[in-house]
């Protein structure tokens, strides 16, 4: 009803709902309407950035601030970077002999 049967245009309204974090919100925006505001980092992103050397942060939140100020905006969206930890979350299951579903 608050929205009207549509979805929630804001990040500050996904943000809002019951059971939705930073990451889910900013994922939300990019692919929902293509409207990148922010990297969805989880935690095994933030520990991919510090062992790459990216970032030197303690949590999540720290990462996706800390991409965000040397990612171009232009690779925030959902064929950016989010797209790129799918891509390799894919290689690494194929190494490891597991079967990956397709995400699209």
């Amino acid at each position: 009803e608050k929205y009207n049967g549509d979805l929630p245009k804001s990040y500050d309204e996904v943000i809002d709902l019951p059971g939705v974090g930073p990451k889910m919100a900013n994922l939300f925006m990019a692919s929902a309407w293509d409207n990148p505001v922010g990297i969805g980092v989880d935690v095994h992103v933030h520990r991919i950035c510090n062992r790459l050397g990216w970032v030197d942060t303690k949590n999540p939140e720290q990462t996706r601030k800390a991409l965000q100020v040397w990612l171009p905006r232009e690779y925030w969206g959902k064929d950016g970077i989010n797209k790129l930890w799918l891509d390799l979350d894919k290689q690494f299951a194929c190494l490891l002999g597991q079967s990956v579903p397709s995400v699209k």
